[in-house]
């Protein structure tokens, strides 16, 4: 009943997040969207070399955030996946991995859908879906009591990405 309440409030601050409109783009696109990204420092870091970034380009940076949360979210179900591999003892992180497994396999489906919608230039279902494989990763997080370590900055990136990816096309409509 907690994890769902969590698990309610955490999407529901999402949300909320979500329709925070970016601020005109002015000098240095990650100055205006890494400060209120999920993970300020691994915005920072994973953009600050992309060539759009100098430009201003603020489709250009879309493309690379959305395909780095899909490398992210296809590495995750990959870790996922060796994760069940493995013996595991305690029957409820067994039971979750399985759920995780679910959740991030439909978070690569949403943001394979999210590129569709990008090359479309359908800025509305490139936030949407981008926002659905956020929750997918949220979602698979809320069930344990602790992250486990190998799974934990996976998981930052694809929330991390996928957040900014729905916030820039967000921005974009």
């Amino acid at each position: 009943m907690t994890k769902s309440l969590y698990s309610s409030l955490f999407f529901l601050s999402f949300v909320v997040a979500l329709f925070e409109i970016l601020p005109n783009v002015k000098g240095n696109i990650l100055d205006d969207i890494c400060p209120g990204s999920f993970f300020p420092p691994l915005c920072f870091q994973m953009l600050r070399n992309d060539p759009s970034i100098s430009k201003g380009d603020i489709h250009g940076l879309l493309y690379t955030v959305l395909h780095i949360a899909q490398d992210n979210t296809t590495t995750t179900y990959k870790l996922v996946i060796s994760f069940l591999k493995q013996p595991v003892k305690d029957p409820s992180v067994k039971a979750q991995m399985t759920n995780c497994l679910r959740n991030y396999n439909d978070a690569v489906d949403y943001l394979n859908r999210s590129n569709d919608f990008y090359k479309s230039a359908d800025y509305k279902n490139t936030s949407l879906y981008s926002s659905l494989a956020v929750h997918e990763s949220l979602s698979c997080n809320h069930g344990f009591d602790e992250v486990p370590s190998q799974l934990k900055p996976l998981s930052e990136a694809v929330q991390e990405f996928s957040n900014l990816s729905a916030r820039i096309a967000d921005n974009l409509k």
